[in-house]
């Protein structure tokens, strides 16, 4: 949703982290891979989907507050692909977020509004009747 405002390289971290973070809990479900084929998708040409980050790199890499807010709300809604934000994908984006210089308050408000936006897709669905 958001990926357009972070470059390449960013959306590299981003694409990383999120598979770091579907793997969190131990399992892996069909929607956190579909969502993260969704990423592979929205990202610009020649992202390099390959390479590996060190949470020391992203302070360094985000130092736009925008592109903070941006990566934070993806990683949220990948946290929340299974409907469920596991403690173990919290703690890990509790602590990406501690490392790029974003408050926790803040962490929460992005975390509310992706659930409010998932309970506005599921209104949607069933408007649609699906």
């Amino acid at each position: 949703m958001f990926i357009q405002h972070l470059n390449r390289e960013q959306q590299s971290a981003l694409y990383h982290f999120s598979k770091q973070l579907i793997a969190a809990d131990g399992h892996i479900d069909e929607r956190e891979t579909l969502l993260l084929e969704t990423i592979v998708a929205q990202c610009s040409e020649n992202v390099d989907l390959d390479r590996t980050f060190d949470l020391v790199e992203l302070s360094a890499l985000f130092s736009e507050y925008s592109e903070k807010m941006a990566f934070l709300i993806e990683l949220v809604g990948v946290g929340y692909a299974d409907q469920t934000l596991q403690e173990s994908e919290n703690n890990f984006i509790k602590h990406i977020a501690e490392t790029i210089g974003v408050e926790l308050p803040r962490l929460e408000e992005l975390k509310n509004w992706v659930q409010r936006q998932m309970a506005l897709v599921a209104e949607a669905q069933k408007l649609l009747g699906v």
